[in-house]
Order: structure tokens, then C-alpha cells, then sequence
């Protein structure tokens, strides 16, 4: 057993050199920082890993991307997917309850990232890759039937956990993150890259920039009201305890923001 703090390049060369040479397959156990971790240091030295999830914040469970700190900036990291995933409800009804929220807000704001990404495919002639976006939109849409009394639920973390999956499986098909990643993104990271004394959880950080995008910035909302959904789930509740920016600070990011990565959002038709 080797214990780690996860989230940050200073602990890969201490992991990898604790498993490089082992003829074995690694548990990933704890947040999707510890999970990140292990994914990227497996990933190096081509070794096969399973996650154990301990909370279910993010789609760190299961996609090709590692979230890691290198000298105080998040950088995204290209790796391997898990070969298995292992969840436990008992364990997950342990975690605090704003990272199971967390993780609806960043698995729904994939209703974002799409409407940005057909976006792009009407402006700008961007090609689509329908079977992850159809992955990407069906991942998202079971969340919006439950509120907060179902939040620990056997019914919602199935739907939260097969939902985390699928979208990774989304961004494996595309080999992008096109479907699970746009405007809402490039404003939590950011936050991460020039407010790192600012930053929280991510997903909170997505869905905050998730409502304000919808609210005030889409045209079309496909009969779907994230700021109701947000508000009837107790997301809104604990955005405005997490998020260290108010909503009249949002446009000061959007410059930020587009500086994060070449992809075409709603930010670049304003």
C-alpha cells in the first residue's frame, strides 16, 4: 500500500518509482485527485490499474484525461482509461455531500459542452462525432429526474456513477473532450490557471459558470432550466459557499478563458 496526496507532478516520480518495476495490477483508491494521480503515473509505466472511487466528483473514474498540478498551474494530461472500475455505495454515502454535487454539476454541464460543440459545427463547419456526442447527452440526462432527498439514493449514485462512465467513454470515441468539455470548462480552468488562490472544486466551478452561460448567453435551452435543476438539487446552495467570485465578475473571465485552449464556444460569439 502506498499512500499519496494526489493532485500534484511532485508525488509521480515517488509513485512511479514504487510501482515501475512490479509485475501487478494497481487500485487506485480515494478522490479524483488521488485517482488523477495514479492514472498518469500507471499510464508511464504502462501498467494496468482499476479505480476504487471514494467520492464521485468528477468523471475521473473513468476518462482519458489527468487534472494535475505542476508548479502551482492544472495542467490536462493525456492517459490510459481504467481497465475496471470497482464503486461502493456504502463508501461514496461517506463522502461530503458537496462532492457528490460536484459531480452532477461537472456530468450535467455536459449539456453545455455540446450545445457548444454544435456550435462550432453550424459556424464554423467543426465535425461531430455523433455516437460521443449522443454518449455525452444521454450520460447527462438521467440526473435531472432526482433532487436533493435522492442524493444518496441507490437510484441516483447508479445514474451518477454510469453517467461518469459513459462520459469518459464519450471522450475516448471522439479522442477528445469535445462532448464533456466547452465553455463552462475554459471558465473553471481559468480560475485554476491565473486565480489558483481562488480555485475549489471543479465541478462546483463548472456549474457556476454552467448557469450563468445558460442564463445569460444561450439562445436555445432546449427545454432544459439549469438553474432550476441546480436550485431544486441544493447545487446553487453550495456554489454560492465554494465559488470565490460573484456572477457580476463572470465577463472579466471570459478573456481568460479563451486563452486556455483553441476551441470555439459561446464566448466566441459574443
Amino acid at each position: 500500500m502506498v499512500l499519496i496526496k494526489g493532485g500534484d507532478l511532485m508525488e509521480a516520480d515517488f509513485l512511479i518509482a514504487q510501482i515501475k518495476d512490479k509485475d501487478a495490477l494497481i487500485l487506485a483508491f480515494g478522490g479524483g485527485s488521488v485517482l488523477d494521480l495514479v492514472k498518469y503515473c500507471a499510464t508511464k509505466c504502462n501498467q494496468p490499474y482499476i479505480t476504487l472511487p471514494s467520492t464521485l466528483s468528477n468523471d475521473a473514474i473513468y476518462s482519458s484525461v489527468s487534472r494535475l498540478s505542476d508548479n502551482g498551474k492544472k495542467k490536462s494530461l493525456g492517459v490510459q482509461p481504467p481497465i475496471g472500475i470497482m464503486v461502493d455505495f456504502d463508501i461514496i454515502r461517506k463522502s461530503p455531500k458537496e462532492l457528490l454535487l460536484a459531480g452532477v454539476a461537472d456530468l450535467v454541464s455536459n449539456l453545455s459542452a455540446i450545445q457548444d460543440w454544435k456550435l462550432a459545427y453550424n459556424n464554423i463547419g467543426e465535425s461531430i462525432n455523433e455516437l460521443s456526442f449522443m454518449l455525452a447527452k444521454e450520460a447527462a440526462i438521467p440526473m435531472l429526474n432526482y433532487s436533493a432527498k435522492d442524493l444518496f439514493s441507490d437510484e441516483f449514485l447508479f445514474d451518477l456513477t454510469n453517467g461518469l462512465i459513459t462520459s469518459g467513454l464519450s471522450m475516448m470515441i471522439s479522442g477528445n473532450t469535445r462532448g464533456t468539455s466547452g465553455s463552462e470548462h475554459l471558465i473553471s480552468h481559468a480560475i485554476d490557471e491565473f486565480f489558483p488562490e481562488k480555485s475549489t472544486i471543479h465541478g462546483l466551478q463548472v456549474g457556476w459558470a454552467h448557469a450563468y452561460i445558460e442564463k445569460h448567453y444561450r439562445k436555445n435551452h432546449e427545454g432544459i432550466n439549469i438553474e432550476s435543476f441546480f436550485y431544486r438539487m441544493g447545487i446553487t446552495e453550495t456554489i454560492q459557499k465554494h465559488i470565490g467570485f460573484s456572477d457580476d465578475e463572470f465577463e472579466s473571465l471570459i478573456p481568460l478563458a479563451k486563452k486556455i485552449r483553441n476551441r470555439y464556444t459561446v464566448f466566441n460569439t459574443l
